[in-house]
């Protein structure tokens, strides 16, 4: 109990003022993370182009070109493209932060008759990257990586069907809070 990490929300604000979190809430630009401090960011687009994540102007070419995490994307034409990055928790110097493993996009849709349906895509990264965790003393193996960026596009995507993303970054496997309290 003395070392839950807890959750945390975060919102992509312009500056940390009470104005700019409140804008950051209505244009829904949040996502949360079960305790590492991963950053990451996410747009849906009509035309990224699969290079956005080798351009400085990433970010700038992402708002224009698109809406960020939490947005409603209008109407376009073709198929959606959806950009997604993420960082490492940093960590500290006694407690470093674990490499990423992957990450995901999940897309829930409903079909034309109306049932429900999700796929869960890997975009970036590697699951199979060799990484473990030995649960009896908690030491990690396997190198993850400290950044990820993809740029994926709904080749499945069909106007007719309401549909919904999101993104989700897995770290390397680690002990959960509660074992590496067991284990000291």
């Amino acid at each position: 109990l003395e070392n839950n990490p807890g959750g945390l929300a975060v919102l992509w604000a312009q500056e940390n003022s009470r104005d700019a979190l409140y804008e950051a809430l209505r244009r829904r630009e949040a996502y949360s993370t079960s305790g590492p401090r991963i950053t990451s960011r996410f747009f849906g687009g009509w035309d990224y182009s699969p290079s956005l994540c080798s351009d400085h102007d990433r970010i700038e070419q992402a708002y224009a070109g698109g809406v960020p995490m939490g947005g409603m994307l209008s109407a376009g034409g073709g198929n959606p493209s959806f950009l997604v990055m993420a960082q490492q928790d940093p960590g500290t110097s006694s407690a470093p932060g674990i490499g990423l493993q992957r990450v995901q996009i999940i897309k829930g849709w409903l079909t034309e008759a109306g049932e429900y349906r999700e796929d869960v895509i890997d975009v970036a990264g590697d699951a199979d990257n060799g990484a473990s965790v030995d649960t009896q003393t908690c030491v990690t193996r396997g190198k993850g990586f400290k950044e990820l960026c993809s740029v994926w596009t709904d080749d499945n995507f069909r106007p007719a069907e309401k549909a919904y993303y999101y993104s989700r970054v897995l770290e390397n496997p680690s002990c959960r809070w509660s074992q590496q309290i067991c284990v000291a």
